[in-house]
């Protein structure tokens, strides 16, 4: 019987990494890498411009949720993408784990290339990735990775200043943002997809996730935070064609829905989905 994909754990960033109580986030990754094999975990950090210092973090994080081994691939550059012998420390592995940093760098370096086409191979055998920050934006079809935050900047983003290019498409027509509401990118996500409605903005607060099941028909949120769905399909009008690129884009009748731990979302149906009952008590 042919397996379906593997599990997309995708999150907004800022993980808990200390405490032993909530790590729910790291708690499911580490929970899949020890039900499958030896408990085999694959760190990219591709993204990252402090590889070192991310691959420290990470193993003293999952040594203490119990995953035996974790191998790092840094890709510094295209060539690296290339070697064999990075391609071979997949091997084995049950969950592959890409790092924040810059997205655009995960998909610049390793487009294309061996190591990239060998990581889809294993998605499709069943191989969970992870990607939290750039990873998590990386995963979507269309990958979000410039554009003024709120937060930082003090005003909207205008269409001119959205930055977006294709990203791995594993999670297939969606756009992914992170840090939502920390930096205030509410404005950023809905102009990208008032850009393509058929995309399904997805924004992760930081210490929260989505699980992504089911072939990609569905997903569950874990974590402190909140996830922020917004659905284009609806829209009526918006004011992207006969706007100038620095105004404020007016989009009118765009569905947005609020998530929280365990709400649980159909990509499929682009709805929520009701809670699971609760089990009974003992």
């Amino acid at each position: 019987m042919k397996k379906q994909p593997g599990e997309l754990l995708i999150i907004g960033g800022s993980e808990d990494k200390e405490s032993n109580e909530e790590q729910a986030i790291l708690r499911q990754a580490a929970k899949k890498a020890m039900a499958e094999g030896d408990g085999h975990m694959v760190l990219l950090t591709v993204a990252t411009m402090e590889p070192e210092q991310t691959a420290e973090t990470y193993r003293k994080a999952f040594s203490r949720l119990g995953v035996q081994r974790m191998e790092v691939v840094d890709i510094r550059n295209r060539d690296q993408a290339y070697e064999q012998a990075n391609v071979d420390k997949l091997t084995g592995a049950s969950v592959l784990f890409f790092s924040g940093g810059d997205q655009l760098r995960i998909t610049s370096q390793m487009g294309g290339t061996p190591l990239l086409e060998r990581i889809f191979a294993l998605h499709q055998e069943g191989v969970a990735i992870v990607g939290t920050s750039a990873g998590a934006a990386a995963m979507s079809g269309t990958m979000l990775f410039g554009g003024p935050s709120a937060v930082v900047d003090g005003r909207n983003p205008s269409l001119s200043s959205l930055a977006m290019a294709p990203g791995l498409g594993l999670l297939r027509s969606a756009i992914v943002d992170s840090h939502f509401s920390e930096r205030g990118r509410f404005a950023r996500l809905m102009a990208a997809v008032a850009q393509n409605p058929r995309n399904l903005g997805i924004g992760l607060d930081e210490d929260t996730a989505i699980l992504v099941r089911n072939n990609d028909e569905e997903f569950t949120v874990l974590g402190s935070g909140g996830v922020y769905v917004i659905d284009g399909l609806g829209i009526r009008y918006t004011s992207l064609s006969d706007m100038h690129t620095q105004g404020i884009l007016t989009v009118h009748d765009a569905r947005v829905h609020v998530l929280a731990r365990n709400d649980r979302f159909s990509l499929k149906e682009r709805r929520p989905l009701p809670p699971l009952p609760l089990p009974p008590h003992v």
